[in-house]
């Protein structure tokens, strides 16, 4: 008789491999293992999977049930025709501790490209690589990467820039692609963003929101996002989004604090960031 799958532990044993391959091996893969694993025989693809399955040293069990449902090899061409990619564009700027720069992805390197997706029985992170060099626009925080606008950014932030309408209010700023993509939809009036750092706005309404086709749609808040919300009538906005986190870990917290506070909206529809991500983890 087969025993029966621990679900929960091979779960629990895939996201701990990845972390720290993410965390401390990111770049392992590179185009000359990726070629002389693919000289043997194989697709590209099916050797940087393998090469993967080896790093994160897998089972043919869990390399079978978990991979080919995680990792996808993503194209430039469709990440470069994004609005915000063909629109807006800067050099690198400073602000006090904050700083606008291009970073990028190594070819072969591998990063969270989506929301966790997760059923029953397994939760399956969603990887992706480029197999050449991806440049993307990020925001630093005394040198410690804060917010970038990545495949990851522009994937997650589909659906809520597809539920915006009316008056939207979000919190949080960063280089402002969910208020530009928002501000270019006839459905929606206007964009409110929260943002408490007084360089974040400065950099971006210097540099960034110029940049903006429809600029008079977005108005910029400073202030404390709990302290703003608190002070929200309900139906005042009709749609809120919050992206105030750097990931899951320090997500978690938020999102409990918000849905406290949600609770006293019925009028305003609300959405997080990687919410499927940070739900697994609650």
């Amino acid at each position: 008789m087969e025993k029966a799958v621990d679900w929960e532990k091979c779960n629990e044993e895939i996201l701990q491999r990845i972390s720290c391959y993410l965390n401390f091996g990111e770049k392992s893969i590179d185009i000359h293992q990726v070629k002389k694993v693919s000289d043997c025989g194989v697709s590209q693809s099916k050797a940087v999977e393998l090469l993967f399955a080896g790093y994160l040293d897998l089972d043919l069990f869990l390399q079978k049930e978990y991979l080919p449902y995680m990792l996808k090899e993503l194209y430039i061409k469709d990440y470069i025709a994004d609005a915000y990619y063909k629109d807006i564009s800067f050099d690198n700027a400073v602000c006090g501790e904050w700083e606008l720069k291009k970073d990028c992805y190594a070819p072969y390197e591998i990063f969270v490209r989506d929301d966790f997706v997760y059923d029953s029985l397994k939760v399956l992170p969603q990887l992706g690589y480029f197999n050449e060099e991806f440049q993307f626009p990020a925001v630093y925080q005394n040198g410690a990467l804060w917010m970038s606008v990545t495949p990851n950014e522009i994937n997650t932030m589909k659906l809520p820039v597809e539920s915006a309408k009316g008056k939207v209010l979000t919190f949080g700023l960063g280089l402002g692609y969910f208020a530009y993509m928002c501000s270019l939809k006839e459905e929606v009036e206007s964009v409110t963003v929260v943002e408490k750092d007084k360089s974040v706005i400065k950099l971006f309404n210097e540099i960034i929101l110029p940049q903006f086709s429809q600029k008079d749609k977005v108005k910029i808040v400073l202030s404390d996002a709990y302290d703003y919300l608190n002070g929200v009538r309900d139906g005042e906005f009709d749609y809120a989004f919050v992206d105030i986190y750097h990931d899951a870990g320090d997500g978690r917290e938020i999102y409990r604090k918000f849905k406290k506070i949600q609770s006293r909206f019925s009028l305003t529809e609300f959405d997080y960031w990687i919410e499927k991500t940070i739900k697994y983890y609650l």
